[in-house]
């Protein structure tokens, strides 16, 4: 019995070509696909490789769920960089409010050699001197940020160095990786994802309610000592 590869219509023997799609009947669909079944067996092999951790040597074991890419929400500023930000802002700003007014003083007073008439010159005292006060308070401001940063910085540097601690005595490559990859493992950069979301889903399930930001960059921080080097290591002595 011949079959359409394009249909799957069954004719008789003796028939060549389909009356509906006008392609050459084949035996068996398994001696021909068309383009369009190449194109979605390929899409399917490609969606298993996504799912199922597979690489360029086998197939792997299936993971529990897809392995997704970790999501950032951009470049985490500490508060230790947060206060140095601005307090070089304050002294800035303070610098240039400072001297502007200092010259504005001496402009008005007619002790720099500037000849202009009595209304421009009250007017460009005014604008001029209103302009860097503003520069001066907002350097007052800058700097008082400087501060509150610098003191939550205490903090946090504090709470990093907790996680850390924590890490080294609870988290190690072996342990992680027997639980992640049981048999056959995936390609690195598959890897690389599954670690990542295992380390912080145990550091969230640990320190309740850190910013998403500052994990982020603390766990790509660590990476490299837990997986590259293997300093850190389970303590179970």
């Amino acid at each position: 019995m011949a079959i359409c590869p394009q249909c799957k219509s069954e004719y008789v023997d003796g028939i060549t070509v389909c009356a509906d799609c006008g392609c050459a009947l084949v035996d068996s669909l398994k001696e021909e696909l068309s383009e369009e079944q190449i194109e979605e067996e390929a899409h399917r092999l490609a969606e298993a490789v996504a799912q199922y951790g597979m690489d360029g040597d086998g197939i792997g074991l299936p993971l529990e769920e897809p392995l997704e890419e970790p999501e950032y929400t951009g470049v985490y500023v500490n508060s230790a960089e947060k206060a140095e930000e601005n307090r070089t802002s304050a002294y800035t700003l303070l610098f240039v409010g400072g001297t502007g007014l200092l010259g504005i003083l001496l402009f008005f007073f007619d002790v720099l050699p500037i000849h202009t008439g009595t209304i421009n010159k009250y007017m460009i005292s005014g604008v001029m001197g209103a302009l860097f006060l503003l520069f001066l308070v907002m350097g007052a401001v800058s700097m008082r940020s400087s501060r509150l940063f610098a003191k939550k910085a205490g903090k946090e540097k504090n709470l990093t160095q907790e996680i850390r601690k924590w890490c080294e005595e609870n988290i190690s490559r072996e342990t992680l990786d027997s639980a992640l990859f049981l048999e056959q493992e995936p390609s690195e950069e598959l890897k690389y994802f599954a670690r990542f979301e295992k380390v912080k889903e145990l550091i969230q399930d640990q320190f309740m309610n850190l910013d998403e930001g500052y994990l982020d960059r603390l766990i790509d921080e660590m990476y490299p000592d837990i997986f590259g080097n293997g300093i850190v290591e389970n303590n179970e002595d």
